[in-house]
């Protein structure tokens, strides 16, 4: 099964508005328009210019200050990156705000193909792969990302370790486990044993 080219608008827009601040087009600190004068500008509905936006929050790329408004940073790369993959909203809420709490900086997603779409334009240190997800499921996407990155770190969150679809992810390769549901303890410990490597 080949991944499905998602044509996700939003990582389009946050690509355009990270390559400008890369590239001092729109320079550290500058403010920049407002909502939705930036979603005219890159043609695109607000809701799209929104999850653009918040995953250029994520990344550092973006500083919002209430009342005062959006402005471009140059984000230091000090803290270890996770791209977080899982359909199910509460999960990924949990864990990226777990992970930042960690000092991580955490992007989420919610399907296998949005993954494989973000990894095209950049890398993570750990991924954190739900197993059971609609569409491509997460032994499918593990497929993936270990044939582009045989080196990726992944981690499987699942409910079920004892599954089948464990053990079709299993034939390819390594990876760590996190139990559903998981402590901070436990999330804390899985990413010290990742450093250690």
């Amino acid at each position: 099964m080949k991944p499905a080219k998602s044509n996700l608008r939003y990582v389009r827009v946050a690509d355009e508005i990270r390559q400008s601040i890369i590239d001092g087009v729109i320079a550290d600190g500058e403010k920049l328009p407002r909502q939705h004068e930036l979603a005219k500008l890159h043609n695109v509905a607000f809701n799209t210019l929104k999850q653009a936006l918040d995953l250029l929050s994520a990344e550092g790329y973006l500083i919002r200050k209430v009342g005062q408004g959006t402005f471009a940073s140059i984000p230091e790369n000090d803290f270890p990156t996770a791209l977080v993959v899982d359909d199910e909203p509460q999960i990924r809420e949990l864990l990226t705000r777990a992970l930042r709490s960690l000092n991580w900086q955490a992007i989420a997603v919610e399907s296998g193909e949005a993954a494989l779409e973000v990894l095209e334009t950049r890398s993570f240190d750990l991924i954190f792969l739900d197993l059971a997800m609609s569409g491509m499921n997460g032994a499918q996407t593990f497929k993936f990302i270990r044939d582009k990155d045989p080196d990726a770190q992944v981690a499987i969150v699942t409910g079920f370790p004892d599954s089948q679809l464990m053990a079709r992810a299993l034939e390819t390769g390594p990876f760590a486990v996190m139990s559903k549901p998981f402590t901070l303890d436990e999330l804390r410990n899985l990413l010290n044993s990742r450093a250690r490597r």
